[in-house]
């Protein structure tokens, strides 16, 4: 058998979610600089920032469409070309002090972006063949992507600062989904014919119903959304831990650049020995070591002990997201997988726009506050997963 990894259409969805994550991973650096540098509050450049993810939550009905289209390729292009419109709308409306036209501009950003995201993932599944060390080696790769964007994003936004101005910086950071759509629409149109070939793909209430019959599922969703939901205070967070460290603001672009460092580096791992054992257990002991790494984190003082909390982070948090990958993906049934996969999506970046929101707030009492409430979220759901009649069904 012809090892998929190693196909021209697997090279091609490496190329374009590389660059679809690097844009995604900057973007939120980009809008919590541009917003401080026009002058917006704490409150408000976590509720723009949460604006690049709160469409997500609109999944379910994304991987729906994707499902039925008779070219899902075509979707998926033309909703990342959009994405670097609409971001070129956004800044112009930050120089303009047009509020209003920066929260649209990024709400469409962030519909964009689900599609970047959980949708460009839900064609793994047409590319990789029905086999649990590919699949496993696949979600592994996925990951990887997520792992420099990660890093490449806020690095590239950091050091595109040092040379340009923070709005020419964002444009050029956000021109990638652009360039990324070229590589969508070369995707081989025959894996996408082979998801409308399905007569009995399930509707939205079948699927909310395999959710509510199947403690996996249940608990898979939970986790992600809770560890999402406590991940997601980390980018918001960076600028101020930075001022808190006596370091300037710029620099927590560095800090987040660290946790994509640490995600590229528990990708690679990942890469060398892909996950193995059974998918709840593995969300259950990588959770806990998820919630000591902020743990870690929090009681860190100083900014190179920031930065390597936020490493490890990374790392550990890489580890998760193949766990959730690998839930999402083995107990869904095989004829709402995509959907499946959509859905937990949603629930993620629902979960971690939420997180963004309510770290803006809570910055306005102390800088730890989004991080005490992270380690309640993450460490209430673990016990209840687990070490609850949930975890016994």
């Amino acid at each position: 058998m012809t090892n998929p990894l190693a196909s021209r259409y697997f090279v091609q969805y490496m190329f374009a979610a590389v660059l679809s994550r690097i844009c995604t991973g900057g973007a939120i650096i980009a809008v919590i600089l541009l917003a401080k540098e026009y002058g917006a509050d704490s409150k408000l450049a976590g509720a723009l920032a949460a604006c690049l993810t709160v469409p997500h939550l609109l999944g379910p009905f994304y991987g729906k469409w994707l499902d039925t289209a008779k070219n899902p390729n075509l979707i998926l292009a033309f909703f990342a070309g959009l994405y670097t419109i609409a971001f070129q709308v956004a800044i112009q409306c930050f120089q303009h002090n047009t509020l209003l036209g920066v929260f649209a501009s990024l709400l469409v950003c962030g519909v964009c972006s689900a599609f970047m995201m959980g949708g460009l993932g839900t064609q793994l599944i047409y590319i990789i063949p029905d086999n649990l060390n590919y699949r496993r080696k696949g979600q592994s790769f996925d990951t990887f992507t997520y792992g420099i964007g990660h890093t490449l994003g806020p690095l590239t936004i950091a050091l595109l600062i040092t040379q340009f101005s923070t709005s020419m910086s964002a444009t050029i950071l956000t021109c990638l989904p652009a360039v990324a759509s070229v590589f969508i629409v070369c995707f081989p149109k025959r894996h996408s014919e082979h998801a409308i070939s399905q007569k009995s793909t399930p509707n939205f209430n079948e699927i909310w119903h395999t959710f509510l019959s199947s403690s996996s599922l249940k608990i898979t969703l939970f986790m992600t959304s809770s560890a999402s939901f406590a991940i997601a205070a980390l980018p918001v967070l960076a600028v101020y831990l930075s001022e808190g460290w006596n370091q300037p603001e710029e620099n927590g672009a560095y800090l987040a650049t660290l946790y994509g460092i640490g995600g590229l580096c528990g990708a690679l791992l990942l890469l060398v020995s892909p996950l193995k054992g059974e998918a709840l257990q593995l969300l259950k002991r990588i959770g806990s070591l998820l919630f000591l790494s902020i743990v870690f984190l929090a009681i860190s003082w100083s900014f190179p002990l920031g930065l390597s909390a936020y490493w490890v982070c990374g790392l550990i948090n890489a580890l998760f997201f193949a766990s959730t990958l690998a839930a999402r993906t083995e107990y869904a049934p095989k004829e709402g997988a995509a959907q499946v996969y959509m859905w937990v999506a949603a629930a993620k970046v629902g979960a971690g726009a939420l997180g963004a929101f309510t770290t803006g707030i809570l910055l306005e009492y102390h800088v730890n506050a989004p991080l005490m409430l992270s380690l309640s979220v993450l460490g209430g759901m673990l016990f209840l997963c687990f070490y609850t009649s949930i975890a016994k069904k």
